[in-house]
Order: C-alpha cells, then sequence, then structure tokens
C-alpha cells in the first residue's frame, strides 16, 4: 500500500539562493587553489576550514523565512487592515491567539469586522478590557475552523467541520436584490469571502458570533411560544436529561437533537395546556414513567446521542429516537424536509415540514428544530437504505480530508467499522478522469484477501424490522488474467448470506437491466453529468465498471442498527476491494430504481427522468 509523507522542504526561492551562493563558492576557492603554487596540505586545510565555516554560518540565527510564496497569512492580512480589523486584531493580541494565524496551517476564519465589535460590546455592556483572556480565546476559537472551506461547499444548514470551540456553525444563502448572500448562524452576514491567504480562507462578518453556552433544557424553558411541549418534557424527566452539560474538555460527549412543538400547533388540536396534553396521551398517569404513553410521545421527539442538522437530517431516510425501537422518517420533496411522509398501500400519508428558517439552533449539548404541526409515533414499514459506507464521523472531522483527499485509516480508528490489526484501509477520493464515477466521488480502498485484511465489519445504519435484500456496490473487474479481484463471503448478524461475491464480474451492454437484476447484479448509480441520453453507463476500463451484486436477502428481526461482515476468500496479490455503497431494500420493492446520485448521493427515480436509450 502505498504512502504519502508530509516533507518540509525550503521553498524555491531559498533553495535557488543556496544553490547560487555555493556553486559561486565553490568555483572561486577551487579556481584559486588549482592556480596556487601551495603544498597539499594547505589545499586540504583550507577546504576543511571552508566546510567548517559553511557549518558555523548554517548555525547562525536564520535571516529568512520559510514560504512558498510571499503572500499574506491571515494574521498579516488583518494587520494590514486596521480600518477594518484594528478591534478584532486587540482580541486576538490580548488572548494571546495572533501567533497561530501567523503560522503555516490550513485554517477557515470569519473575522468580525470594528462595527459589528463596537454593536457587541454595547450590547454586552462592557469594554473590550473587561473581558477575560479565556473568554476572547473562547471568541477566537468560535470563528476560526480548521480546515479550509470555500463558500462553494456551504450549504443550507452546518458546515462540514467543527469550529475549535467544539461546536458548527451553520450558514445560509438568501437572494437580495439579485445577489446572493451569506449568514453565518442565522445572523452574521458575510462582505469579504473567500479570500485565499497562505494559511487558508478568510471571510469578514458584519456581526460577532457568540458561543452558545445554554442547554436544551435552559433554550426551551425560555421560550414562552413552545411551553406546552417544554412543560411535557418537565413532567417526564426528559428535560433533566436535556439539560446534561457537554464539557468541551471531555472526550465523551452526548449530544441531542429535538424537535418541539409550538402552542398553535396544539391549540389546533384543542389542546391549551400541559394538562389537556397529559389528557390526550398519559395512559397511566403517570408520565414518569418510560412505558407511559406521554413518555413515549415526548422521547419520540428525541434523537439520543445524535447531533444532527437538517442537512444531517437529509441524508439518512430514518432515525432512531429516544422511545425504543421508533424511527422518524425523512423525506425531501419540493425543497421542504418532511417527517414521517410515509407511503402505505399505495397511499400518501402527509408528513410534516421543518421549518427551516426556525431551525438549526445548536445549544451546549445538542441542536434544536421545530415543525409547525403536532405528530406522534408512527407503526413503520421497511424502508430502503442506500448507505454510503465512506460516511463516518471519524472521517468527516478530518481536517480538509472528507471529499477532498484520500488517507490511511488505522484499526480502531473508525468506531462503526473494525477489521484486524496489521493493516491499514484507506479512505480514496477518486481520480477525476474515472470513466464514471463513485457515489460522492469516494469509496473504501480494501485489501480484503486472508492474508492482508482477512475480514472488515460495519454497523450498519438504521434498519426497520423487516426483509430486505442486501446489494455490496463495488469495483468490478473483468479477469483477463484469471481471478485477480477479491472474492468474498458476506455475514448479516454473523449469518452468512448464500451468494459469494465475485468482483471479477463486469457488466454486458448486451443484457437489459431487468435480465441483468435476475442473474444478481444491477446499475445503482446515475450520473446526470453522463447520463442525460443513458439511464445506465457500460463503457470504460475496469475502474470505472461500478456494479451492484446481490448478496442475499436478509430478515431484520428488530429495529436498530446490526452488523455487516465481508470475510474475505481469495484476490491477487496487489487487487483491491474498492467498496462504494451497501443497499438494503426491501424485498417487496424495486431493487433497481431509484439509482443514487453520483453527485450528492439523492434518489433519481426512472418516473422524473425524460425517455432515455442505452448508447451504442
Amino acid at each position: 500500500m502505498k504512502r504519502s509523507n508530509n516533507i518540509n522542504q525550503l521553498s524555491e526561492k531559498q533553495i535557488n539562493g543556496l544553490s547560487s551562493s555555493s556553486a559561486g563558492l565553490g568555483k572561486n576557492v577551487f579556481e584559486n587553489l588549482r592556480t596556487m603554487k601551495i603544498s597539499s596540505f594547505i589545499q586540504k586545510s583550507t577546504f576543511l576550514l571552508l566546510i567548517v565555516a559553511g557549518i558555523l554560518a548554517s548555525c547562525q540565527p536564520e535571516e529568512y523565512t520559510e514560504r512558498t510564496s510571499y503572500e499574506q497569512l491571515i494574521g498579516e492580512y488583518l494587520e494590514s487592515n486596521p480600518d477594518q480589523f484594528s478591534t478584532y486584531i486587540q482580541v486576538l493580541e490580548k488572548s494571546n491567539s495572533m501567533a497561530f494565524l501567523k503560522a503555516y496551517g490550513a485554517y477557515t476564519v470569519f473575522a468580525p469586522n470594528n462595527d459589528a465589535f463596537k454593536r457587541y460590546f454595547e450590547e454586552k455592556g462592557k469594554t473590550l478590557d473587561q473581558f477575560s483572556e479565556e473568554e476572547l480565546k473562547d471568541l477566537v476559537r468560535f470563528h476560526t475552523i480548521r480546515d479550509t472551506i470555500a463558500s462553494t461547499l456551504f450549504i443550507d444548514g452546518r458546515m462540514q467541520t467543527q469550529t475549535m470551540y467544539g461546536q458548527y456553525l451553520t450558514t445560509k444563502a438568501e437572494n437580495s436584490d439579485d445577489d446572493l448572500k451569506y449568514l453565518i448562524n442565522k445572523s452574521a452576514e458575510i462582505d469579504i469571502k473567500d479570500k485565499r491567504l497562505l494559511n487558508g480562507v478568510f471571510y469578514s462578518v458584519n456581526d460577532v458570533l457568540d458561543p452558545e453556552t445554554r442547554t436544551l433544557k435552559e433554550m426551551l424553558a425560555g421560550m414562552p411560544d413552545y411551553s406546552i411541549f417544554y412543560e411535557g418534557l418537565v413532567q417526564t424527566t426528559l428535560a433533566d436529561t436535556l439539560n446534561l452539560r457537554v464539557s468541551r474538555e471531555s472526550e465523551q460527549v452526548r449530544n441531542f437533537t429535538v424537535i418541539a412543538i409550538p402552542n398553535e400547533a396544539y391549540e389546533k388540536e384543542g389542546i391549551l395546556s400541559y394538562d389537556d396534553l397529559a389528557k390526550e396521551y398519559s395512559d397511566t398517569g403517570d408520565p414518569t414513567l418510560a412505558t407511559d404513553s406521554l413518555y413515549l410521545y415526548m422521547a419520540y421527539h428525541i434523537l439520543d446521542n445524535q447531533l444532527k442538522y437538517v442537512s444531517d437530517l437529509q441524508e439518512q431516510a430514518a432515525h432512531l429516537t429516544y422511545a425504543p425501537l421508533e424511527v422518524i422518517t425523512i423525506k425531501n420533496a419540493n425543497g421542504n424536509v418532511l417527517i414521517n411522509e410515509d407511503v402505505f398501500n399505495g397511499v400518501v400519508e402527509p408528513g410534516y415540514p421543518i421549518n427551516r428558517q426556525l431551525s438549526d439552533v445548536t445549544t451546549n449539548n445538542g441542536v434544536l428544530h421545530f415543525v409547525d404541526s403536532d405528530y406522534g409515533i408512527k407503526v413503520r414499514q421497511p424502508f430502503p437504505v442506500y448507505w454510503e459506507v465512506t460516511d463516518q464521523l471519524e472521517i468527516r472531522k478530518m481536517p480538509g480530508v472528507y471529499g477532498k483527499q484520500s488517507v490511511a485509516l488505522s484499526p480502531g480508528q473508525l468506531e462503526d467499522i473494525t477489521w484486524p490489526e496489521g493493516h491499514d484501509i484507506d479512505y480514496t477520493v477518486g481520480l477525476s478522469n474515472s470513466p464514471y464515477p463513485y457515489v460522492m466521488g469516494d469509496y473504501l480502498n480494501i485489501y480484503l484477501r486472508p492474508e492482508i485484511v482477512p475480514w472488515i465489519e460495519f454497523t450498519t445504519p438504521l434498519l426497520v424490522k423487516g426483509k430486505y435484500k442486501l446489494w455490496t456496490c463495488t469495483r468490478n473487474v473483468y479477469p483477463s488474467s484469471g481471478y485477480r479481484n477479491p472474492i468474498f463471503f458476506v455475514y448479516f448478524d454473523d449469518e452468512v448470506l448464500p451468494v459469494i461475491i465475485d468482483t471479477n464480474t463486469t457488466l454486458s451492454r448486451d443484457v437489459s437491466e431487468e435480465e441483468y437484476e435476475l442473474q444478481g447484479f444491477k446499475w445503482y448509480s446515475f450520473w446526470p453529468e453522463r447520463d442525460s441520453t443513458a439511464y445506465r453507463y457500460v463503457d470504460g476500463s475496469g475502474s470505472g465498471r461500478f456494479t451492484g451484486q446481490l448478496a442475499g436477502t436478509i430478515n431484520v428481526e428488530t429495529t436498530g442498527r446490526h452488523k455487516v461482515k465481508f470475510v474475505g476468500i481469495t484476490a491477487f496479490a496487489g487487487q483491491h476491494l474498492w467498496l462504494d455503497q451497501i443497499h438494503f431494500i426491501p424485498s417487496d420493492m424495486d431493487q433497481i430504481w431509484p439509482r443514487s446520485n453520483v453527485e450528492d448521493n439523492s434518489r433519481i427515480y426512472k418516473e422524473g427522468l425524460p425517455a432515455m436509450t442505452v448508447p451504442e
């Protein structure tokens, strides 16, 4: 397995300067030595003295700065624009934080301008000197991300990397006078964006961002429009759970996601107080019991140990709630994010839109969302899961890695993927010239071979109880010189599935997708850029032939997360498994459509496409 090393190098200017000076020195010295009629002893002594002098010179204080160019660092850029950022410069200096912004690294900085700080100090009723060093340091950390994030990567939701403070910032794009503007945390407008500097990306904002110290309980307690919902949390004792404060020094962090119901929604149902809510939902008279229906109703609006902004909710079809084995489903329809919109016996059961304008409220111990309608626990049917296996929390947290660059992963580095000690796997970002890209442009590169990585086990996303067909979505290569690529068993919850997966099989352009499915294969992805005239793409080299292969039918006996394990049988030396996705599709559903959009892993439905033909 290839490794890339980070090597500190002198700049080109320094190298050229050192080379030219030493070359000139050597030429003058040796030409003089050759022309002088001196003894061999003196020649050798002179040569040794020159070497010693060079060594001594290298031990003198450096008179150059190690730079690859002479652009500004973020700290220097701030200092060169005091008319806009003199207050932030003082904040950096008083918190002893300027040094790292004048050093090499990879940062994204949202710097408040002077006007923003003027308003901030007025709102706080304090001057800069009245803030402690630690308070100012937290302020700097909250405005800085240890990653380089261009505005083209902003989405309506949280940023891909946490701030150095440990909380996420959110972004929102709005059209204003035919111009697109970005808001950070719903309040701070960006007025300078995408300023590329030596050690990162610089933004200027017109508001100071404050780290949130209130817990979910404290946040809801101060919202009178949600008093009925809040009182329900208090009476069921769940409010105490939502008051567990997160310490940034702790490695074990427990976050929650809460979806709150406003009083107005309850009033439409004739619920005007907590007592009315209890009469409607409590069936034991004791809402503190975990079996009481009011307790379960309130718990159904909480995701435990999950920090999920709206953009995160959209990434999965369902999410396990604090109510045991109960899930909410998520669907994106016409720009609305809907909770529990499902189709049952061919009938659409309308969902409940998340109020995106109000939601994504960060707290000390989680995130708060709002819906404008009440919803309760719903009986669940099995639903499909199109799992992007590279979407692992630990990879997302690596600065500058997720979706950007490949990285080796060691055993124990990922919580939900395990394999034996002794060999790494790779998170790999695909080549741009690949004839057919992988979904989201990345995959796991696994040397799945009995002698190297004999097995690898995955913890699945949430699966609702039911029967599913399990598909592995991998690179398949034609065995031109024997069986070269990995062949492996698939286990679900320690039971081996009937089909041995052989990745030495490619697509045939002469077979229809229905016939191909009968053979246990499918085209699982869709690339809008390439598939504008064809809904399956079969050209390209082996590296471009990604195929879904049926491992068998599984019986999910309990709603929750389960285990999938690959056990290697054989593989040619140097041939790795390129794993893109794993699909779990209910047995009675269409297995071919919808497909995974390679650009964002959204669903592509055949009914929504124009008439297409297979290319000749």
